[in-house]
């Protein structure tokens, strides 16, 4: 018997997840690419075809028909169009994403902030079921955050809610190309830790880490640092931890004005390093948050992991277009 199902999409600044679901959005079948930033539209939406060819011929095979589709974008999303506005992944600005994948499937689809998503397949499908306030945070190539307020994911006045990369620490930072000094991204995301770690590297002061991949920042990933620490080097470790700590800090002052039942941690750092990112992150923000909220939230790390923001973007494709109360 034919059953229905959807298709979720990640897109990142360093790779390309999709997954075929079916209608108890359970992972099926799955593929993924290098985004390669580097490179252009053209080159993107080849591999994007691929992909999608892939997953349709998956879905034959498993007697699935995909009856709609989402993706999760890194960047400003305009949501009603379906076009991506503004990007950290450069070729993708401009880019009307929704209507390439309708051509592609054949079937109705949706985009969304990759975080928003993430948050959104978590509080439907993962850790944060049946909460009413979530504060999410994704540790990932940058820092994205996004807020379920009241049971419902909250997008704010421009759709731009939960930008937690962008909290200022200080005044003056890193030199990382951000466009203000002294953001949080430029300290805590993976992609400033790689840039400090690979000068620790380039100093002889992470060992393990210049073995495997020298002083070049762009072969240091999520795993790559875990791999180092796991092989003990001690200033990778140190580096880790201290910033991890440092996110808590700042979640803090969130976590006193917001008041959510739970803050969740998701992104490729926390996958990679579950137990230090839980430990250092709670304990940074429990440290510095008021007393009487102590009780009232809980620290947890995301269950659908590397496929929060694929579950999100299905499962939210599913509940706009289709509206199956089938779907649990």
């Amino acid at each position: 018997m034919l059953k229905r199902g959807a298709i979720g999409i990640d897109i990142g600044g360093t790779k390309t997840r999709a997954a075929l679901f079916d209608d108890k959005f359970v992972v099926q079948s799955e593929d993924k690419i290098k985004t390669h930033a580097e490179k252009d539209l053209r080159f993107f939406k080849h591999n994007l075809k691929t992909m999608m060819s892939n997953l349709r011929l998956a879905a034959k095979e498993k007697n699935i028909n995909v009856v709609a589709t989402g993706a999760g974008c890194a960047g400003e999303i305009d949501r009603h169009t379906g076009t991506v506005i503004n990007s950290s992944i450069p070729f993708l600005k401009g880019f009307e994403l929704s209507a390439f994948l309708s051509k592609q499937l054949g079937v109705p689809s949706i985009i969304g902030n990759d975080v928003h998503l993430g948050l959104y397949g978590e509080h439907r499908l993962g850790a944060a079921v049946g909460l009413k306030h979530v504060l999410g945070v994704f540790f990932g190539t940058g820092l994205g955050g996004a807020m379920i307020i009241n049971g419902e994911l909250y997008y704010g006045a421009s759709n731009q809610a939960g930008n937690i990369g962008h909290y200022l620490v200080a005044p003056i930072g890193p030199l990382t190309g951000s466009e203000r000094d002294g953001i949080l991204n430029d300290f805590v995301s993976c992609s400033a830790l790689a840039g400090m770690a690979a000068t620790l590297a380039a100093h002889q002061k992470a060992p393990y880490l210049f073995k495997t991949a020298g002083a070049n920042v762009s072969e240091i990933r999520s795993s790559t640092l875990a791999a180092a620490i796991k092989n003990g080097d001690k200033e990778i470790k140190a580096l880790v931890h201290s910033r991890a700590r440092m996110a808590g800090v700042v979640l803090s002052n969130i976590v006193d004005l917001f008041n959510p039942e739970m803050v969740l941690l998701g992104g490729g750092l926390v996958e990679a390093m579950p137990v230090l990112y839980l430990k250092e992150v709670e304990t940074g923000i429990r440290e510095n948050s008021v007393s009487i909220l102590q009780k009232t939230f809980k620290v947890a790390v995301a269950k659908l992991k590397q496929h929060a923001v694929t579950s999100g973007a299905a499962r939210m494709a599913w509940d706009r277009l289709v509206g199956n109360s089938s779907a649990s």
